[in-house]
C-alpha cells in the first residue's frame, strides 16, 4: 500500500468514532484476540481491528461486524487522534514512545500475548498507561500492584481474566496422535537466546534422531536481527530434517508437535499447560528487559515453574540427550498433574472470561 493511499484510509477512520479497536502489530497476535472478538461480534459490536501486517489473513476475510485496516506508517499520527470507546493490545509502552494515548478513546485495556511476570521480561513501565489490565492469574496483580506501590503510581484496574489461549490448545490436541514425531525449537528474541548462543549444536545433536525439527522465530527476533535470522535459513538446508515454522497462528503450531526446545519464551507455558506436555529448557542468561526487577521481590513466574514443567540443560548442552529420555518420561500423566497447578495460577474459567467480556461491552454502552 502506498502511503498515499494509507493517508486516505487512516483520514476515512479518523471520521467517526469506533466503538472497539483491536490493534495488531504483526498477524501473530490475533490468537491472542480471537475469542474476544469472536464473543463482541456476536453480540453485534462493530469491530475495527488494525493490523501492521500486510499479510496478515484478516485484510482479505474477517469477521461479519468487523472492518480490517492495513497502518504502518501513520501510526503515530493515528494513535494521538483515533476515537473509540475502547481499544484493546497486546502492545506494551503504550504512550511512552510513538503511541501516544488519544483523548477520544474511552478506555484503553492490555492483554497479555505470553503468561509470564510483569516485571522481568517487561519493562518496568510497560503497562503504567493502560486504564485496565486482563490478568493471565493472581501473580500478576501482585506484581503489578507492588509495582504501583514501589514507584507511587495510581492504582489501575485489573481484571480477572485468565488465559483463553491455554484452553484454545487443550481443545485442539486433545486425542491427536499423527504418529509423527515433531521437534518445535522455539526461543525468546532476547540477546543471548538458543538462535545466538547454541543452535548450531542443537541441530546437529537433534538431527540425528528420527524427529522433523521445526524453527520457530519470535516475530520480534525477525524484526530486530534480519542478518542473523537470514543466516539461519540458509545454514539449516544443510539439514534434511530441519524447516523453518511459517505458521502464523501459535495455536497451530502448538496442537501438531511432540516437544517443545525453548530458553526462556512464554510459549513454554503455552504448551505445558495448553498441550499438556513438559518442556526442554536450554538454561540461557535470563531475559531481563527490567534491570530492577528484583526490588519487588517477588520470583518471575516464568523461573519459577521451570522445574515443574520440564527439565533444562546448560547452554554447552551437556546431557542434551539423557535429558530427552527424561522428558519423554515426564510425558507420562504430566496432564493429570499439571491440571491443579493450571487451576491454582491461573484464572482461566468461564466465569472470568465473561467477566471480562461484560467488562468491555460496558465500557462501550457507557462510552
Amino acid at each position: 500500500m502506498s502511503f498515499f493511499s494509507e493517508y486516505t484510509q487512516v483520514s476515512k477512520l479518523l471520521q467517526q468514532k469506533q466503538q472497539v479497536v483491536f490493534y495488531a502489530e504483526s498477524r501473530h497476535y490475533y490468537p491472542y484476540f480471537e475469542k474476544l472478538i469472536n464473543d463482541l461480534s456476536r453480540e453485534g459490536i462493530e469491530i475495527c481491528y488494525i493490523t501492521s501486517d500486510a499479510d496478515d489473513g484478516l485484510l482479505r476475510q474477517s469477521l461479519p461486524n468487523m472492518k480490517v485496516v492495513y497502518v504502518k506508517w501513520m501510526l503515530g499520527f493515528l494513535f494521538s487522534r483515533i476515537k473509540a470507546d475502547v481499544m484493546i493490545m497486546t502492545m506494551t509502552d503504550l504512550d511512552n514512545y510513538l503511541f501516544k494515548r488519544s483523548p477520544a478513546v474511552g478506555s484503553y485495556i492490555y492483554i497479555f500475548h505470553a503468561a509470564v511476570s510483569t516485571h522481568q521480561q517487561y519493562r518496568q513501565e510497560a503497562f503504567y498507561h493502560y486504564d485496565c489490565i486482563f490478568c493471565v492469574g493472581e501473580y500478576q496483580q501482585t506484581e503489578i500492584r507492588t509495582t504501583e506501590k514501589l514507584n507511587d503510581l495510581p492504582q489501575k484496574e485489573l481484571m480477572a481474566y485468565g488465559y483463553p489461549l491455554f484452553d484454545e490448545i487443550e481443545k485442539k490436541t486433545a486425542g491427536r496422535n499423527t504418529g509423527t514425531k515433531n521437534i518445535l525449537i522455539a526461543p525468546s528474541w532476547f540477546d543471548g537466546c538458543i538462535f545466538d548462543v547454541c543452535l548450531e549444536e542443537l541441530l546437529q545433536q537433534l538431527s540425528a534422531l528420527p524427529y522433523k525439527i521445526i524453527l520457530r522465530s519470535h516475530p520480534e527476533y525477525e524484526k530486530r536481527k534480519r542478518k542473523e535470522f537470514k543466516r539461519i535459513k540458509k545454514d539449516i538446508a544443510a539439514y534434511f530434517n530441519v524447516v523453518i515454522d511459517d505458521m502464523p497462528n501459535i495455536l497451530d503450531r502448538l496442537t501438531t508437535i511432540d516437544m517443545l526446545i525453548t530458553d526462556r519464551s512464554g510459549i513454554a507455558l503455552e504448551f505445558a499447560f495448553g498441550a499438556g506436555k513438559p518442556v526442554l529448557f536450554i538454561d540461557t542468561s535470563l531475559k531481563q528487559t527490567n534491570p530492577d526487577w528484583k526490588n519487588l521481590q517477588i520470583e518471575p513466574v516464568e523461573n519459577s515453574l521451570r522445574k515443574e514443567i520440564g527439565v533444562s540443560v546448560p547452554v554447552n548442552l551437556d546431557g542434551l540427550q539423557p535429558a530427552l529420555k527424561t522428558l519423554e518420561e515426564l510425558s507420562s500423566g504430566f496432564e493429570e498433574r499439571v491440571t491443579e497447578l493450571k487451576r491454582t495460577l491461573f484464572y482461566n474459567s468461564d466465569e472470568n472470561y465473561k467477566k471480562g467480556l461484560e467488562y468491555v461491552l460496558q465500557k462501550i454502552k457507557r462510552n
